[in-house]
């Protein structure tokens, strides 16, 4: 039970991009179209000359946005947004998009019912069956659904929701087609500090291009992407084909190199080629480089080789 398991936690969770996802580029997702403007009827239908004015103020008024100082915009590849109807309220810097709101720019897309970009307050929100994507120069891309989000393009502070019983949900495709997707009741997150949060009935599968998945799930499921950390609290749990870990609370440390299981009398059961096993203990820590695991503190439990149990000398006991 030592060298042959495999690690759970870190197959997920020392990936380095795995919440880039979760930060989810919703900067780049929703500032990319606040500084310009299309009406959603001169977008698609060729217009009588009575709709010229209209559709030349429009114009006029994106170019106005786009001469503002760029102090006051959010880094942007440039684009314009769509929407069924657009509001300008210039004293408090604040722009309203309702109805059928729209972007892509082939890099950057976003859709939702609702948004308003707070300019003074260096914030985007969106609201409305929300829709986001990020397709990476390397092939990588990232996905979020939710009902509700929130970024501020100058802290890096944001968070999604989605409402009722519902879940957002995030998808990160690695270049290598490896799938990273996680399920929430909301996250919070940082993309400068690329601290991420996962909040009620967190669950994150990781598959990799063999078609093998590792899932985790709990409660809450937060990640310090810049320290190679992670920790799942409430009902945690780490499984893959063979293993399972159960546990109040799985911590991983990958500057360390250890996972660590804690709360709750932690459980590890699974397979090895040799038979299977269950073992419950007070505590639980592997070594991530080796795997090897330690238990400790009132531990229990049981093996069973499969060999044993099919051998003649067995059925004549």
């Amino acid at each position: 039970m030592n060298a042959s398991q495999r690690s759970l936690i870190p197959a997920v969770l020392s990936r380095r991009k795995i919440t880039a996802g979760a930060g989810l580029c919703l900067a780049a997702f929703l500032v990319s179209g606040c500084f310009s403007v299309s009406d959603k009827k001169n977008r698609s239908f060729s217009l009588p000359p009575a709709a010229a004015a209209k559709t030349a103020s429009v114009q006029e008024k994106a170019q106005a946005l786009k001469q503002k100082k760029p102090s006051q915009l959010p880094e942007t590849l440039g684009g314009v947004i769509a929407s069924d109807r657009w509001v300008v309220y210039q004293e408090k810097e604040e722009e309203v998009f309702e109805g059928n709101v729209r972007y892509d720019n082939g890099v950057y897309a976003f859709r939702a019912g609702y948004a308003l970009s707070q300019r003074k307050l260096n914030r985007i929100t969106v609201t409305g069956n929300v829709y986001g994507r990020y397709n990476a120069p390397d092939g990588a891309w990232y996905e979020l659904y939710a009902d509700k989000a929130v970024y501020n393009y100058q802290s890096g502070a944001g968070h999604a929701q989605a409402d009722g019983m519902q879940r957002i949900k995030l998808v990160y495709r690695t270049s290598d087609n490896e799938t990273i997707t996680a399920w929430a009741k909301q996250a919070e997150f940082n993309t400068q500090d690329e601290i991420y949060h996962l909040i009620g009935n967190a669950v994150v599968t990781y598959q990799d291009i063999h078609g093998q998945t590792v899932t985790l799930k709990a409660q809450e499921i937060t990640a310090k992407q810049k320290e190679n950390y992670a920790v799942l609290q409430g009902g945690a749990q780490a499984q893959n084909a063979d293993y399972l870990l159960k546990s109040q609370t799985i911590e991983y440390n990958g500057q360390e190199g250890y996972t660590y299981a804690y709360g709750g009398r932690p459980l590890v059961q699974g397979k090895t080629p040799d038979g299977t096993f269950a073992i419950i203990a007070d505590e639980i820590r592997a070594e991530n480089s080796t795997r090897k695991i330690k238990l400790t503190g009132r531990v229990e439990g049981w093996t069973i080789s499969e060999k044993l149990n099919s051998s003649r000398t067995n059925e004549t006991l």
